[in-house]
């Protein structure tokens, strides 16, 4: 292939390119493509991050709740000891 038929080929497909991106259909296809990459590249990972969520989720249902220091009130709560 001579040099003058790559460069044509070039300026063929960026004319090709530019041409599309004009077309709004172009656009939603341009990000259906993008999402599904993104998706299928992450799915490993979103499994990682599920398997971390089961964990946290049954971590949480058996850890017994304590004081909570981000409450309003000012104080510990009194135990049912302290109010004799």
């Amino acid at each position: 292939m001579s040099e003058n038929n790559i460069v044509s080929t070039v300026n063929w497909s960026i004319d090709w390119i530019q041409e599309r991106m004009k077309e709004r259909t172009s656009w939603d296809g341009l990000t259906i493509i993008v999402i599904s990459v993104l998706v299928l590249s992450a799915s490993p990972l979103i499994r990682y991050a599920a398997w971390a969520g089961l964990v946290y989720g049954v971590w949480t249902l058996w850890k017994k709740e304590s004081w909570n220091p981000f409450s309003t009130t000012t104080a510990a709560p009194a135990s049912k000891d302290d109010k004799k």
